[in-house]
């Protein structure tokens, strides 16, 4: 059955509509049935910049999350993960990745009346989840038509001088009717697509393709002479992720 999820639009700090570092830190009694309540006692103002309370004020946009097939998240369950801004060490929070409303949702325990809190969109915040796994960064990309985007970008390899990152990105499309008797209806459904982006130290991050001759057209002659040899000898899949980690390393080391 068709279901709406509303997320309330948030005031980002640091992008636009900014929540001013400055802002005074909120009353006791206006947090003490915030499940966040514990966070807010060692409030400090770049605590108030980096989290936004998801309100329930009537400003809010409406997205299709109930698909009958896939889902909207990286993963469905909320996991745990630690919240840095530069260098400095936030907490440890429960966390899971909405993909199609291009979110990282936030919460201080899994306790299900507890609302989630969404991660500001800042290339100076950083998820780490605590369990192993790759960091979560907001970056700006440029894709492969040229055209320059944001969006969460989660690290894969990440060396002196070449990274690799995954961007994960999904597709929702409507249910349809059967046409007629002889022929069954089309449920609605979320289909997730990866795409794969690298730089080096003095490049912007870009799209990596997954065509040899369109990946040697992204390095001068010699290191493409350098990458045609080593994906000749190495066997190297440019659709697998574990390859392309292999080929970001071997870049790494030249």
């Amino acid at each position: 059955m068709r279901h709406f999820f509303a997320i309330s639009i948030l005031l980002l700090g640091g992008i636009s509509n900014a929540q001013q570092v400055g802002n005074a830190a909120p009353q006791m009694g206006a947090v003490e049935n915030d499940p966040f309540a514990n966070y807010h006692q060692r409030w400090n103002p770049r605590m108030q910049e980096l989290f936004q309370k998801v309100k329930n004020d009537g400003e809010t946009v409406s997205y299709y999350v109930g698909a009958e097939i896939g889902s909207a998240f990286e993963t469905e369950d909320f996991n745990k993960g630690r919240v840095f801004y530069k260098d400095e060490d936030l907490g440890e929070f429960y966390y899971r990745y909405n993909i199609f409303s291009k979110e990282i949702e936030v919460k201080n325990t899994l306790l299900k009346e507890e609302k989630h809190k969404a991660l500001i969109k800042d290339p100076n915040v950083l998820l780490v989840p605590s369990q192993g796994g790759h960091k979560y960064l907001y970056q700006s990309f440029v894709n492969e038509k040229g055209e320059k985007e944001e969006g969460y970008l989660i690290a894969l390899y990440e060396g002196d001088s070449y990274s690799l990152y995954k961007f994960l990105q999904v597709k929702f499309t409507e249910a349809k009717p059967a046409a007629n008797s002889m022929v069954s209806p089309t449920p609605s459904k979320f289909t997730q697509f990866t795409d794969y982006f690298f730089n080096n130290s003095q490049e912007p991050i870009s799209s990596l393709p997954s065509k040899k001759n369109k990946l040697l057209a992204k390095f001068n002659s010699e290191h493409a002479s350098l990458v045609k040899e080593f994906i000749k000898e190495e066997k190297i899949n440019l659709s697998l992720e574990e390859d392309l980690i292999r080929l970001m390393a071997f870049l790494d080391q030249q």
